[in-house]
């Protein structure tokens, strides 16, 4: 049996290969073999995505594996989307999508149920596709990590922090502790979104305190905001003074100066905790074209793709080169605070484990709840 025939047996869940084999060129070429025989592919990007950007991705990625395929690329969001693909897979029934992506808690939920793909020979695969990880610049755990590795490849990150308008406040006088955010003399000044990533990443005050303690520290900064936004909207409203500062990602100041580099926004980090929120690709359970969906996973990591994407949607690949990922790096080093993603740590990754239970369901429920101070 041929190589690539192997891995496209193995993505379909009838047969794992192992052993030495060809060269990553070999697998690469060979995959791409398998690609134009299946026909199709159809892959996601975020919803909040350019049009005009997926016809650049369609085209580079087509080019760089000699495709000839009918390639879809649909934006979509995975808070929706991820629950879909979630019943598909408990139901047995073909994904709607080859790829999908989402953030660390959608990924968690959706390869718990067995809707992600290992992917075999991934590290020769990578290094095939990848030119950072050929040459050493890129390891293939900072792309794929347990408990995801293999299956899931990190592709974009934020960070959650404090986004604000320097006209209205100053940088030393915005809270220091997610605590702080119940100080009456910010009652009414911000504003934070209706979901709990900003707040979950709390192992410390959730073991030292205990949960319900915490969830009144939620309630309690709830009742004391202005308003309950999404994160775009809030910062919009910053930029346009009607709020002093807003709960937000760091990808929403890059985005709001690219666009008028006098906006008056900033970015501040708490100095009690911070959560690294990941975004990740993989290739979808019982995918009618695995090994299209393959190339597309692996190459979204890749410099090539980061280029096209990056200079419109101002996110941060954690392991790239480009003048963002570096000036994002630097920052962080810098500032000497807390930063953490949830597969940074043995209790970080048992929290976002527990949050797929049912009772950590509950309790995050509890703390949506909190948020808007009920």
């Amino acid at each position: 049996m041929r190589i690539h025939s192997a891995i496209v047996a193995a993505l379909t869940g009838t047969l794992l290969l192992t052993g030495a084999g060809p060269s990553p060129d070999q697998l690469v070429a060979d995959l791409a073999r398998d690609a134009n025989r299946e026909g199709k592919l159809v892959v996601t990007v975020s919803a909040s995505w350019n049009q005009a950007l997926l016809p650049r991705l369609a085209d580079a990625f087509k080019r760089r594996f000699g495709l000839t395929v009918d390639l879809q690329v649909a934006p979509v969001a995975a808070t929706t989307q991820v629950p879909l693909e979630i019943a598909a897979t408990k139901a047995g029934a073909p994904p709607t999508y080859d790829v999908l992506q989402g953030d660390d808690a959608e990924t968690m939920a959706v390869v718990r149920v067995g809707g992600a793909v290992p992917i075999p020979h991934w590290e020769e695969l990578l290094a095939g596709i990848n030119p950072d990880v050929r040459a050493g610049r890129v390891t293939p755990r900072q792309v794929s990590r347990d408990p995801f590795t293999g299956t899931t490849f990190l592709t974009q990150a934020n960070i959650k922090e404090l986004v604000y308008n320097p006209k209205l406040i100053a940088a030393a006088d915005l809270p220091r502790t997610h605590a702080e955010l119940a100080d009456p003399k910010f009652a009414g000044k911000f504003a934070q979104p209706p979901w709990t990533a900003h707040w979950e990443t709390a192992p410390a005050v959730v073991q030292d305190r205990g949960r319900e303690a915490f969830v009144d520290v939620v309630r309690r900064a709830g009742k004391n905001g202005g308003a309950v936004l999404p994160e775009n909207t809030a910062v919009g409203r910053v930029v346009l003074g009607q709020y002093a500062f807003a709960l937000a990602q760091d990808t929403l100041v890059r985005v709001t100066l690219g666009k008028d580099p006098q906006a008056p926004v900033a970015g501040a980090l708490f100095r009690d905790y911070n959560l690294e929120s990941g975004i990740y690709y993989f290739v979808r359970t019982r995918t009618p074209h695995p090994a299209g969906a393959t190339l597309w996973v692996l190459w979204m990591t890749t410099p090539e793709a980061e280029a096209i994407w990056q200079p419109e949607v101002k996110g941060v690949v954690p392991y790239g080169s480009s003048a963002i990922d570096v000036a994002w790096r630097e920052g962080i080093k810098s500032s000497r605070a807390p930063i953490a993603g949830y597969l940074d740590s043995p209790q970080l990754v048992n929290l976002l484990k527990w949050e797929q239970t049912a009772a950590g369901a509950a309790y995050f429920q509890e703390v949506a709840k909190a948020i808007r101070g009920e």
